[in-house]
């Protein structure tokens, strides 16, 4: 018997050096895969647990990463939003 785990590779924010990117994935990448973010930044896929993740710190979001994102879905940057 299986328990499959569903991902949506939408979710996956790979973390290059404290700052976390945004990628065009159709699926999880196996360990040591390339992978290229928006921004162009290439790196290998690596896993570790969640709880892990701020051992270094907290991550921060990649600029252009961000900037790309949003104009792709038409989503306002972050400097035009208006305040409530």
């Amino acid at each position: 018997m299986s328990a499959v785990i569903y991902i949506d590779p939408e979710a996956i924010h790979p973390v290059i050096d404290g700052e976390w990117h945004r990628t065009r994935l159709t699926g999880v990448p196996t360990p040591g895969q390339g992978i290229t973010m928006l921004c162009g930044a290439t790196a290998s896929a690596a896993f570790l647990p969640l709880n892990q993740r701020r051992d270094h710190g907290v991550p921060t979001a990649c600029p252009l990463c961000d900037s790309i994102y949003r104009r792709e879905r038409g989503i306002p940057q972050q400097h035009t939003r208006q305040a409530r």
